[in-house]
């Protein structure tokens, strides 16, 4: 019989930069990818921060491992069932109104719970409309917020649909009133960036096995759609960056395959985490100020 594998899971405040929030969360994952029989350790946990929590409840929902919490408090314990952290909403075809109702009963939280949707054209259209209307509520988001949270949320949901092949996406969020941000969790578990390019067999020479190097390509506005006009389009994630980090003075992090990119307070990196840790799929976190710079028009974005 194997030996349970016991991994602790760190206490990730709201003061730890975002950059350690991966780091601890790739750690943990490495650790439990390893082993046979594991139990997480929640004995030190105070806190949770969202963009450590999120990919930690996606892969906890999604590796095929049975995992074992253990040591939880009943503070913590109470959190993690109020955002479903074991047992993720899920929203296969329901009919719109279906999903709003269910949706609705988070207008006056701070959160999202964590979400699964099944990813089909309408159903995402239809999921991140609602989304965006429920955090308008939770922020109290005026309209110009709103065309950018509607168009980053569209844009990402879009991303997934036509270049993941994943079955589901997942969505999360926090409200920190505090700060006065967003931080809003978009994920899939498909077949992550690198995979996408090679599948449409487009700059192998360019991404010469670093997936790094395809993270930045579409970063950058490189396509997989072999076509003229869509070359500067890309995954439409360097206009959502742009309005996100330089118009709107937030920040965006991305974890894809092998590779994670920071971008935010002019850091850009782009960094190859050789066999660490793999994520089948890309997480996107955005850290999305809910009062807009002076002078901010998401229209001065859009190409």
């Amino acid at each position: 019989m194997a030996k349970k594998v016991i991994v602790k899971i760190p206490n990730v405040t709201e003061e730890v930069r975002i950059g350690y929030s991966f780091n601890y969360m790739i750690k943990v994952m490495a650790e439990t990818e390893a082993a046979d029989d594991v139990q997480w350790d929640f004995a030190d946990v105070t806190f949770l921060h969202p963009f450590f929590l999120a990919p930690l409840a996606i892969y906890k929902n999604t590796s095929g491992k049975d995992i074992e919490c253990i040591n939880i408090s009943l503070r913590i314990q109470s959190y993690l069932n109020s955002i479903c952290f074991d047992r993720m909403l899920h929203f296969g075809q329901e009919k719109s109104e279906d999903i709003e109702a269910v949706m609705q009963k988070y207008t006056d939280k701070t959160y999202l719970p964590l979400c699964s949707f099944a990813m089909t054209d309408s159903n995402k259209d239809t999921f991140g409309s609602i989304m965006k209307t429920v955090l308008m509520k939770q922020a109290n988001i005026g309209q110009g917020g709103s065309s950018s949270l509607s168009y980053l949320i569209s844009e990402l949901l879009d991303n997934i649909y036509e270049h993941s092949q994943s079955p589901n996406g997942y969505v999360f969020s926090q409200y920190l009133e505090k700060e006065g941000v967003i931080n809003l969790c978009i994920a899939d578990t498909g077949i992550n960036i690198a995979g996408s390019f090679k599948k449409a067999g487009l700059y192998q020479q360019e991404i010469d096995g670093n997936e790094a190097e395809a993270l930045k390509l579409a970063n950058e506005g490189y396509s997989t759609k072999n076509r003229p006009e869509a070359e500067n389009r890309g995954y439409g994630i360097s206009t959502s960056k742009a309005m996100l980090v330089t118009g709107m003075k937030g920040g965006f992090f991305m974890l894809s395959g092998g590779a994670f990119h920071r971008y935010e307070n002019g850091a850009n990196d782009y960094i190859d985490l050789g066999n660490i840790f793999r994520w089948n799929g890309t997480v996107i976190l955005m850290r999305i100020p809910v009062v807009l710079p002076k002078g901010f028009n998401y229209i001065d974005y859009l190409e």
